[in-house]
C-alpha cells in the first residue's frame, strides 16, 4: 500500500510532503512511499537536507496517510512500534501512545505513581492535567524551552487545586525529563534546594512569565482560539437607507456650491438694510400721514421684510458654516482617498507583479488562435 507523509498543525490544515522536496496544501504532486518502514527511514535524511523546512515543525504532528488520504498513524508511534501491521487506519490520527524518541530534543513533565507513569497535558482544563500514555496530547517542550518546562512544573508544584486532579500527586512526583535518553533535568527536590537559597519574588513572578510569553512568542505553536470570554457583539445600527453616502456626498456639493454664493447673499442684505429700509423708513419720515396710502405702504414694507428674512437665515447659516470648516481642506482629502476610487494601484511594485500574475485576463469574444 502506498504511503505519504503528512504534518497536521493544531489548525488541522493538511500539509503533504511532495515530489518537489516542499509541504503544500493542494491534493497534487504528493510524495509516496511503498513502504511504511521505508518512509520513516527516510525522514531523518529528509530533516537534514532539508533543515529550514522542517525546522519549526514538530516531531509529534507527522502522520501517514494512505493513497485514499486516510490518517493511518502517527510517526513517532511507528518509530517505536514492533511492527507496521499494528496499526488499522481510523477517522482521526491517533494520539501519541507512549513517549518516542524523537530526531530533536525535546522535554516533557511526569509524575511517577504507584510504578505508573504520567505525562503533562496542557490542553485539558485551566491549567492542564496528567494522562497516561495514549489518552490526550503530551505537552512536549524543545531543547531551547527546557527553562519553560522547569518553571511550568514549578508552578505546578505549588498549585495545591491542581495537585488534588490526579491521587497520589504530591510536588515531590514530580520531575521534568529528556525523552530523548529518559534522564531527569529537573525534580522537586532540586526546586526546595532552590527555594532553601529564598529565590526572591522577582525572580518566581519573572519565571511564570517565562512560561506564559515564552509559548507566546513560540511561532510554531501558536495555539488555539477559544471562546470562553467573548461577550455578544452588539451590532450598531444605521439607516442606510435614509443616510447614505450618495445622499451625504450630495448635501456636501449642496452645501459647498452654496458657500460660493457667500459673498453675494451678505452684500443683498447690506442693500437691504443699507438702502431699501432707509427708504421706507424716510418715506415715513418725510411724509404726511394723511397723505400715504397705509394700506398699500404696510403691504409693501410687509414684502420687503419676508424677502430680507429670507436672505439674513442664508446668510447666518452660510457665515457660521463657512467660519467653521475648511472645504478645500475637505476637497482634497476627499480627491487623494483611495477607497473612493474605481481602481487600486499596488503600493508595492514587486508584490503587484506577482499578484498580477495570478488573475485570470479575460477571454476576447472573437480573438482568433
Amino acid at each position: 500500500m502506498p504511503y505519504q507523509l503528512v504534518y497536521l498543525p493544531k489548525s488541522g490544515n493538511k500539509n503533504y510532503w511532495t515530489i518537489d522536496h516542499s509541504f503544500t496544501h493542494k491534493m497534487k504532486n504528493h510524495c509516496f512511499w511503498d513502504d511504511s518502514a521505508q518512509l520513516i527511514a527516510d525522514l531523518p535524511t529528509l530533516k537534514a537536507q532539508y533543515p529550514t523546512i522542517f525546522n519549526n515543525r514538530r516531531d509529534d504532528r507527522f502522520y501517514l496517510y494512505d493513497e485514499d488520504d486516510k490518517p493511518v498513524a502517527n510517526v513517532m508511534e511507528m518509530m517505536i512500534a514492533p511492527t507496521a501491521d499494528t496499526f488499522q487506519t481510523t477517522g482521526q490520527p491517533s494520539v501519541i501512545p507512549i513517549i518516542a524518541h524523537g530526531s530533536k530534543e525535546y522535554y516533557a513533565i511526569r509524575a511517577d505513581i504507584d510504578k505508573q507513569q504520567y505525562y503533562y497535558d496542557s490542553s485539558k482544563g485551566k491549567n492542564g492535567s496528567f494522562v497516561t500514555p495514549g489518552a490526550g496530547e503530551i505537552r512536549f517542550w524543545k531543547r531551547q524551552e527546557l527553562d519553560k518546562a522547569i518553571a511550568t512544573a514549578q508552578n505546578l508544584c505549588r498549585n495545591k487545586n491542581f495537585l488534588k486532579k490526579l491521587p497520589g500527586l504530591t510536588p515531590k512526583n514530580l520531575i521534568v525529563v529528556n525523552i530523548r535518553t529518559n534522564e531527569s533535568v529537573w525534580s522537586a527536590q532540586s526546586m526546595e534546594a532552590e527555594d532553601a537559597n529564598q529565590t526572591s519574588p522577582t525572580d518566581e513572578l519573572l519565571a511564570r512569565v517565562k512560561a506564559q510569553l515564552g509559548e507566546h512568542f513560540d511561532w510554531s505553536d501558536r495555539g488555539e482560539i477559544l471562546n470562553d470570554q467573548g461577550e455578544q457583539l452588539k451590532m450598531p445600527t444605521v439607516d442606510l437607507e435614509h443616510y447614505s453616502a450618495p445622499q451625504v456626498f450630495a448635501a456636501l456639493c449642496y452645501v459647498i456650491e452654496a458657500l460660493n454664493q457667500r459673498a453675494t447673499v451678505n452684500s443683498l442684505l447690506d442693500v437691504y438694510d443699507q438702502f431699501i429700509l432707509q427708504d421706507y423708513l424716510h418715506t415715513v419720515e418725510l411724509t404726511d400721514a394723511h397723505q400715504l396710502d397705509s394700506a398699500a405702504f404696510i403691504e409693501s414694507l410687509q414684502k420687503m421684510r419676508q424677502e430680507r428674512r429670507k436672505v439674513k437665515d442664508l446668510s447666518v447659516l452660510l457665515n457660521a458654516i463657512g467660519d467653521n470648516i475648511d472645504q478645500t481642506t475637505i476637497l482634497k482629502q476627499l480627491l487623494g482617498h483611495q477607497s473612493l476610487h474605481n481602481q487600486y494601484h499596488y503600493r508595492n511594485h514587486q508584490l503587484g507583479d506577482q499578484l498580477l500574475k495570478m488573475i485570470d485576463s479575460p477571454d476576447v469574444e472573437g480573438e482568433e488562435d
